[in-house]
């Protein structure tokens, strides 16, 4: 990417990159779905871009706020398309999960940064991996960890502004080091994960998109305890 290109997104809401990718999604999505799809498109605010991830956010008065915005039927944390295509040769892979009813964010490998401009070479392959149509009571529960069932059963009152995941709504997603199941998160920016590939018998916190997830040390509860404490 260029130093024009870089300059340029601060005035543009997608890259050539995001607008292909949603392109993409929106022509395997059912025709209902559609109309919502793209009434959440036109919502977001904000698109924040990081090595592995491209983040969408709808920001109001500081805060994520998607009240007013179309949801899916399906409101839960799902895989909702896959797309693959290739840039001179290379190949990559963008997955697109929903959370609480709207597309959240594109999960790339490998790290799209310097594709952002670029011409694709050729139509993509792009698949639909869930309904969003068909209520969350259909999906798959995930596994999650039993120190993290014990938290909801006992202690989630700690958790105040944050939404909380159990195996109907975790869902997974992709950074630098592995894929994460996401247990807990506030705002969109904080979260509470469980690494599954490769895994890990602990949990990990992440405080910020521009962070890395980092082993939980002591108790789970003491990281609500703490992310309030910072917050203050």
């Amino acid at each position: 990417m260029t130093i024009a290109q870089r300059l340029s997104l601060m005035w543009r809401r997608f890259s050539p990159l995001e607008e292909r990718l949603i392109a993409a999604v929106r022509e395997v999505l059912p025709s209902q779905a559609q109309a919502i799809f793209d009434a959440q498109i036109a919502g977001i605010t904000l698109v924040q871009r990081h090595p592995n991830e491209i983040c969408f956010y709808r920001r109001v008065s500081g805060k994520v706020d998607w009240s007013g915005v179309p949801t899916f039927p399906h409101t839960g944390g799902f895989r909702l398309a896959e797309v693959r295509f290739s840039v001179a040769g290379w190949r990559f892979k963008a997955t697109l999960p929903s959370i609480g009813g709207h597309a959240f964010d594109f999960t790339v490998t490998p790290s799209p940064k310097a594709i952002a401009f670029a011409d694709w070479d050729a139509a993509p392959s792009t698949s639909l991996l869930a309904d969003p149509l068909t209520p969350q009571s259909a999906r798959k529960p995930q596994s999650i960890p039993d120190s993290w069932r014990e938290f909801l059963a006992h202690h989630r009152a700690l958790a105040r502004d944050w939404t909380l995941h159990a195996s109907d709504t975790a869902f997974s997603t992709v950074f630098a080091d592995g894929e994460f199941l996401v247990l807990a998160e506030r705002d969109g920016d904080q979260f509470v994960l469980h690494r599954i590939e490769p895994p890990a018998s602990t949990l990990f916190y992440l405080d910020s998109h521009d962070g890395t997830p980092e082993p939980i040390d002591g108790d789970i509860p003491d990281v609500f305890r703490q992310a309030d404490s910072r917050d203050a």
